[in-house]
């Protein structure tokens, strides 16, 4: 399960910040984050194996992120989640616009949430739900509708809210996303009530692969950091980029 926690117009000196883990299956092959080959313009992880991405921004300050939404009956689509991070990222369209595009066709797709910043507004979109905007505060998301009371929702809003005021934020947020219990041996249950309690799973064969703090500045100036996890919970690698919005 994945774990996200933004704010939007609450700072100051940030237009957005935006936190978030991902959790999958360490034998899922990906990249780590960089700028897309075959999209410059756009800077994220990247899934290999549909090629699409789960958290991205691109050179004109706007962002895409999914956290996908447990299926009853698990079946193939007809068009892969990641697609939509890439789509809105490559297109021209306000995020209230391809929200509703989504809305009219998230049928394609497996059953997800959707987060779209177009660079002055925030939209939600998930399956058999209306899209709304977001408005000024701290949100946060797990792989349930917005508005879920789960234990790591608010523990991952509390703990964006705690970093008001710190220049820098990106050092602490990557700190609070990488604690977490260490699994132990389980029920199902007890593995599910976990990753709905915990920031940072530790499982060694469904866990928390990477960490990845985004500030947008007021200035014009985004910054995006991310750190990435082995199976054991262990770091593996750190990377950072910094640069300058562009109409």
């Amino acid at each position: 399960m994945c774990i996200a926690a933004f704010a939007c117009g609450v700072n100051p000196d940030h237009t957005l910040v935006f936190a978030a883990n991902r959790d999958e299956l360490h034998t899922r092959p990906t990249a780590a984050a960089d700028w897309w080959p075959d999209a410059p313009t756009i800077l994220g992880g990247r899934d290999l194996l549909a090629g699409g991405g789960w958290l991205a921004v691109d050179r004109r300050g706007r962002l895409a992120a999914i956290t996908n939404l447990p299926q009853e009956n698990p079946r193939k689509f007809a068009r892969s989640r990641g697609s939509l991070v890439r789509d809105f990222l490559s297109s021209d369209q306000t995020a209230a616009k391809f929200a509703a595009g989504f809305a009219a066709s998230s049928a394609d797709f497996g059953p997800c949430n959707l987060l779209l910043w177009d660079g002055a507004e925030f939209h939600y979109a998930a399956t058999g739900v209306a899209p709304m905007q977001l408005h000024a505060g701290v949100h946060a998301i797990s792989n349930a509708p917005l508005g879920a009371d789960w234990p790591r929702v608010r523990r991952a809003q509390e703990s964006l809210s705690g970093s008001f005021g710190k220049s820098q934020p990106e050092a602490s947020l990557l700190e609070l996303l990488s604690k977490g219990a260490e699994a132990a041996a389980e029920s199902a249950d007890a593995a599910l009530a976990r990753r709905r309690t915990e920031i940072f799973i530790t499982d060694a064969h469904y866990g928390t692969r990477s960490s990845t703090v985004i500030v947008l500045g007021a200035d014009g100036r985004a910054r995006f950091c991310e750190r990435s996890f082995r199976a054991d919970g262990q770091a593996s690698g750190e990377s950072s980029y910094a640069f300058s919005v562009s109409a």
